[in-house]
């Protein structure tokens, strides 16, 4: 599916039409913005005879677009830039989920015009484009601020599961020592997960966005590359974060598998002072139970009053075992 908005002498429209955006791009509008979804995987006939016949973009452009890209990239040609960015989707509500809602924005960048290829929809492009078509004169004025209004949406979507996973991690940290459950270890590595995969796609993108903050580019001009800085200084700020927050979960993680042996220890110690209570009562009646008659002890006591005296054994060795280990505070 093909789109477009275009900016001339003040006047704008939109277009579905291959062939109508063909006409508008000889008419040399001021700035167009083509909003191409790949459907079935790859680009129909007009849209590949749009890129390769009247854009002339290189074919491995166009083949990075087809062909997913792990890593953030930027490529510059005679005329024209290729970018390659990652953004998320919607605020990720499961993080087992996490893989799923980053999608891969191609970007090409031309002194007139912006195609942005995607392979679906894109609920912050679909935004964007939508404020274009209402608000032309303000989306629309120049290149540096439409590619400026992609960044931003860009790195919106970063920010939104920033403030997530600080959520998360708050839950998980007030959890980790009351509850240290089965449930929670799976939440922490989820979230182990998630930041590992904003790092791998988030690191490279300074690169991307440190291009448009050179001071010689063709694409953008002097006065608006401050704007360029701030979304630069906004990334990195927000890889910083992801980084501090991968820290924090690595710690989480170490609490939590001292607190599940600690849980443990706690067990054993348990079991193991009702053992040692009860050790001589066990004993005692061990001897007691053996098939041998007479006793010494029924000699002594008689057959009536030698149970009164295993009895008070048992009692008074476990009691002196008792007094001991509290006297020791290990009970």
């Amino acid at each position: 599916m093909i789109r477009a908005v275009y900016l001339k002498n003040g006047d704008s429209s939109s277009a579905t039409d291959v062939a109508k955006i063909k006409d508008i791009i000889e008419s040399k509008p001021n700035l167009i913005w083509i909003d191409i979804i790949i459907e079935n995987n790859d680009f129909s006939s007009e849209e590949l005879s749009l890129l390769t016949d009247v854009f002339k973009f290189h074919e491995l452009s166009i083949e990075d677009c087809l062909i997913p890209q792990y890593h953030p990239k930027i490529e510059e040609f005679e005329n024209y830039a290729f970018v390659a960015l990652h953004g998320i989707k919607t605020r990720v509500k499961d993080f087992s989920d996490f893989e799923e809602t980053i999608y891969e924005l191609d970007i090409f960048i031309g002194k007139t015009y912006i195609v942005t290829v995607h392979t679906s929809e894109v609920l912050h492009i679909e935004s964007l484009y939508q404020k274009a078509k209402l608000k032309p004169l303000v989306e629309l004025k120049n290149l540096e601020n439409l590619l400026y209004s992609i960044f931003q949406k860009i790195v919106a979507s970063y920010e939104f599961n920033i403030q997530k996973i600080s959520e998360t991690v708050d839950m998980i940290e007030d959890k980790v020592l009351e509850n240290p459950s089965q449930e929670l270890i799976s939440n922490i590595l989820d979230l182990k997960k998630e930041l590992l995969n904003l790092r791998k796609i988030g690191e490279a993108q300074r690169n991307v966005y440190g291009f448009f903050t050179r001071e010689i580019n063709p694409f953008i001009s002097k006065k608006s590359i401050a704007y360029f800085r701030e979304i630069l200084f906004q990334f990195e700020r927000l890889s910083q974060t992801i980084a501090s927050y991968n820290q924090i979960i690595s710690s989480i993680l170490e609490v939590y598998v001292s607190s599940v042996t600690l849980k443990l220890n706690e067990v054993i110690k348990f079991l193991t002072v009702i053992a040692t209570i009860f050790l001589p009562a066990l004993l005692i009646t061990s001897y007691y139970g053996m098939n041998v008659v007479p006793f010494p002890e029924h000699k002594l006591f008689g057959d009536d009053l030698v149970w009164y005296f295993a009895f008070s054994l048992i009692l008074v060795s476990t009691l002196l075992i008792y007094i001991y280990l509290k006297r020791k505070k290990w009970l």
